[in-house]
């Protein structure tokens, strides 16, 4: 896409059009995002409320997850109704950041038959499960498709719609850091920056503050660190056990894997989290020539390149065999051509 949202005078590609179209014409919205959101699921459907919210419809957010504590600093995300079920008076439901319907965690499971959905995503694994579907895996994330959605809307980015947008976006390009931080990705973030979004309180939000027992989870959690498949694998593990004597959840934990990420000649980075007896949640970042999304698919997850992840409903050890040794594979076929 070649120009800034709310400019004006843009030739909208069709899908974008379709989307924001179908929002018109509705008159109460629910903006539902996937569950155990991070930085961008919160950001691109907080900032997908307040935009329509000044487009004048009725909005609300909704997540069958609750918001991590680390992103209830972004305004609006106080607002965000935990539901199992969406409210039976809509017009429209608008999918965020999903790939597929079971990642809203049956939130669309019960809607009534007349209610549209409007799918917004920017996973290249995505189903095109709405009756509108805009898909643009090119894009850095779902915070960047939601400033052209309110472009396409003629809605110009308030200061707390900035700051949920610019949070979506640093979070998905890991600060510009990842290969996602595109021209595009850019031009949205300095129109968000001219918009009001603060970019040093943005990143101390995401990234500062920690608490003490964070920091000790953390320290224990990298006691566990290996390297495997030469160096090319790095794998770290969080326990039940270990979550429970920092008193803390699976939320909190978030981040923590950009550490074996760091470490020079690591291809592919797993975190595992113990999330029950036979439940675990898997991790996956990329050094950049590995697909994760292709990893995590193998187990039914997802994601991009980048990142990714998958839960497996095994126990901790069991799923650690299994994710390892497709890792180690994966690893194998870009590193053998060292």
């Amino acid at each position: 896409m070649s120009a800034p949202g709310a400019d004006g005078g843009i030739a909208w590609p069709t899908d974008l059009a379709a989307a924001a179209a179908a929002l018109r014409a509705a008159g109460r919205v629910a903006v539902v995002g996937h569950v155990n959101p991070e930085p961008d699921c919160i950001g691109s459907t907080v900032g997908a409320t307040l935009v329509l919210r000044r487009a004048g419809l009725e909005a609300q957010t909704f997540n069958a997850d609750p918001v991590p504590e680390a992103l209830r600093f972004l305004p609006g995300a106080g607002e965000v109704v935990r539901a199992q079920a969406l409210p039976d008076a809509l017009d429209a439901v608008l999918v965020v950041d999903s790939s597929d319907p079971e990642r809203v965690g049956g939130l669309l499971a019960r809607r009534p038959r007349d209610v549209r959905v409007i799918n917004v995503d920017h996973h290249r694994t995505n189903t095109r499960f709405g009756d509108v579907n805009w898909v643009e895996p090119e894009m850095s994330s779902a915070a960047e498709m939601v400033w052209h959605l309110a472009g396409a809307l003629g809605v110009r980015p308030t200061p707390d719609i900035a700051a949920n947008l610019l949070a979506g976006i640093m979070g998905d390009t890991g600060s510009f850091r990842f290969s996602n931080a595109t021209p595009s990705a850019l031009r949205a973030a300095a129109t968000l920056v001219e918009a009001g979004a603060r970019p040093d309180r943005l990143a101390d939000g995401l990234y500062g503050g920690r608490r003490p027992q964070e920091i000790g989870l953390l320290a224990e959690v990298l006691g566990t660190m290996a390297l495997v498949a030469g160096g090319a694998v790095a794998w770290i593990e969080m326990t039940q056990a270990a979550l429970a004597r920092a008193g803390l959840g699976l939320d909190d934990t978030e981040g923590f894997i950009d550490y074996p990420r760091s470490v020079r000649g690591v291809e592919v980075a797993v975190a595992f989290r113990e999330a029950g007896p036979a439940s675990t949640r898997v991790s996956f970042r990329s050094g950049g020539r590995v697909d994760v999304a292709a990893l995590a698919g193998c187990f039914g997850g997802g994601g991009h390149r980048m990142a990714a992840g998958c839960t497996l409903a095994l126990p901790l050890a069991e799923a650690r065999a299994r994710v390892l040794a497709a890792a180690e594979a994966a690893a194998r076929t870009v590193t053998d051509d060292r």
